[in-house]
């Protein structure tokens, strides 16, 4: 009878470390999921934009003028025509940011300028001109539909908002480098294309 009850008792051990066993593979791999999740939302809002928040140009010839008289540069202004296309709809605005070297690019308080421009069908154009000088820059913009001045993301940090950058250059786990979205600025009209 005693070997009898032994084996019941070593069997109900058994039972209960098997039944926590489990209970505890299900707390592990939630954990790693949750820590996963936490690093992924934390590298992808370090490597995206936080927001265009900087007041949009109003007069983007006064600016640049201005800037090139700081530099000494009086000469001509190279235009730029931009087109961006792929907006989910006409509502809130298309963002941009200008940049001329990969210091600070991606990060609007670092661009050469920003602004705001109207979506009508899906589709946004502009000009802006440039000192005389600059051999190279890339573009940032997206599609700010609540207009609300920030690139909109999910929980996981994603992007919920459409984005893009010159030379439709696209990041693996973020956005594109500079020498990725980097368009060379030659003699005459440039015309740039981005979705």
């Amino acid at each position: 009878m005693s070997n009898s009850s032994q084996t019941e008792s070593d069997h109900l051990e058994i039972s209960r470390w098997q039944e926590n066993h489990g209970n505890f593979l299900l707390a592990v791999t939630a954990a790693i999921i949750l820590f996963g999740s936490g690093v992924l939302a934390c590298r992808q809002s370090q490597m995206l934009p936080k927001s265009l928040v900087r007041p949009p140009i109003v007069d983007p010839e006064q600016v640049l003028a201005d800037q090139a008289a700081e530099a000494g540069d009086f000469g001509p202004r190279q235009t730029i025509t931009v087109r961006v296309s792929g907006a989910g709809s006409d509502e809130g605005k298309m963002k941009l940011a200008v940049y001329i070297s990969p210091h600070g690019f991606n990060d609007p308080d670092q661009a050469l300028g920003t602004d705001s421009w109207i979506i009508r069908d899906g589709l946004c154009e502009g000009k802006f001109g440039l000192p005389e000088g600059i051999t190279e820059l890339a573009i940032a913009a997206f599609h700010d539909v609540n207009d609300n001045g920030i690139l909109d993301r999910n929980a996981f940090g994603i992007p919920s908002e459409r984005y893009g950058f010159t030379g439709n250059a696209r990041g693996v786990t973020g956005p594109p480098t500079f020498e990725e979205a980097l368009v060379p600025i030659t003699e005459g009209p440039i015309d740039i294309s981005i979705r």
